[in-house]
């Protein structure tokens, strides 16, 4: 009884043992490759763009010796997706066009950071930049853009 049964199971086990064998590696790959998958976690320095009308300058935020023009963007994805990222030089855009002179904060959320499909924001440092606006005197006209790179080259000249 105790053969028989022995026997039975193993021509079970054997019966199109090559269907069960492609079964076993294929289900193996598929094991590996899930549980192998990893996100990476980058962090990348962005600049920080200030949209703000013609007749308004901006200045560093009280108690701030200078203006905060570069945040660490915290991200995590697949290792493709952030190589991606981290070759795109990126700016964060800040609309400050419709803020009044003073005192301002401007919050940068993860929402704010462009980013390729699949990847996730983790944390953006600093996330509050505070400045001032001040006016300029000239005229209300189109808005104007300054980045951190556009600054210093006034500066130099």
């Amino acid at each position: 009884m105790k053969r028989q049964r022995a026997r039975e199971w193993m021509t079970w086990v054997l019966e199109n043992g090559s269907y069960k064998l492609v079964a076993l590696f294929v289900t193996l790959i598929l094991w590996v490759t899930i549980l192998g998958r990893r996100d990476f976690v980058l962090s990348k320095e962005m600049d920080i763009e200030f949209l703000v009308p013609r007749s308004i300058a901006i200045a560093p935020g009280p108690g701030q010796k200078e203006l905060e023009r570069r945040v660490t963007v915290k991200v995590s994805g697949p290792r493709i997706q952030l190589k991606r990222f981290a070759q795109n030089p990126g700016t964060i855009t800040i609309d400050l066009g419709k803020s009044q002179p003073g005192p301002v904060q401007a919050i940068i959320t993860p929402r704010v950071v462009e980013v390729p499909l699949g990847v996730k924001v983790l944390s953006v440092t600093p996330n509050v930049v505070t400045a001032t606006l001040v006016p300029t005197g000239v005229d209300e006209g189109k808005s104007s853009s300054e980045t951190s790179e556009q600054k210093s080259e006034k500066k130099e000249e």
